[in-house]
């Protein structure tokens, strides 16, 4: 069963739908946080797939559009790191209060940018028993350093604003970006984690899968990296789909059932 929900932070709202299984128990729940400028649909509408494929296997699944994105309140010219966090712990919190969910059986699927905000969320989870990354970015600003030009400086100095796939990027994500070591959050969260990483990433390199993969062998956590053949960011293609949706399911199945 699908149902469409909305989550208050502050005054505005995060829009959101809840895959529930069947049954009358409480399940355990797996968050979707997608990148910046995606939404809850997700790529080949790959969250869409994974909350009922997830339902037909007992487990719950939550997908949401962060502030600014999708159809939540909010502008994208005001999303910053601090925002995209406040976000998803408002989320991890509301969780309580949804029918048939438990929160000590929480799982986290990201993307992209999601995977981030999530890393740096991690050790505030306390239900958290696993997570699976699709694309993941580990570091901003190397990220900023490749895509920013001269003129995009120029640009966003005048303006308050640079064009991000169509959309305004606010002069605060530029502001705003933490110190913080995602992979060595994450790491230091010590939940086992599963990657997705196209080789040929041109958007968010590879190594920044491998950065996760090596900071968490390193804390002895468990982790798999997952080589994707794709030059494509969001790796959109039937075969890296299916296979992505296979093993994501299972893995949010193994650490999520007992």
């Amino acid at each position: 069963m699908q149902t469409y929900l909305e989550i208050s932070i502050g005054e505005q709202r995060l829009a959101a739908c809840l895959h529930q299984p069947a049954g009358q128990g409480a399940a355990p729940v797996v968050v979707c946080c997608h990148g910046l400028t995606g939404s809850r649909i997700g790529s080949c509408y790959r969250f869409v797939s994974l909350g009922r494929r997830l339902a037909a296997e007992g487990i719950a699944c939550l997908r949401f559009d962060f502030r600014g994105c999708g159809e939540s309140d909010g502008r994208f010219q005001d999303v910053c790191v601090p925002t995209l966090l406040e976000d998803l712990r408002a989320v991890v919190a509301a969780l309580p209060n949804l029918a048939r969910c438990d929160p000590a059986r929480v799982g986290i699927t990201g993307s992209s940018f999601g995977a981030y905000t999530a890393s740096l969320a991690s050790e505030g989870i306390a239900g958290l028993r696993c997570l699976v990354f699709w694309a993941p970015v580990a570091q901003v600003p190397p990220l900023v350093d490749r895509q920013m030009t001269e003129a995009g400086w120029s640009f966003l100095r005048e303006h308050g604003w640079v064009d991000h796939h169509g959309l305004r990027m606010g002069q605060a994500f530029f502001e705003r970006i933490p110190e913080a070591d995602a992979p060595g959050v994450l790491a230091r969260a010590g939940r086992p984690l599963l990657v997705y990483h196209g080789l040929g990433d041109r958007q968010v390199p590879f190594e920044h899968g491998r950065a996760y993969e090596s900071a968490l062998r390193r804390a002895g956590v468990e982790v798999r990296l997952e080589e994707v053949d794709a030059d494509d960011h969001a790796m959109r293609s039937v075969a890296a789909n299916d296979r992505i949706l296979d093993g994501t399911v299972e893995w949010l199945k193994r650490f999520l059932r007992d």
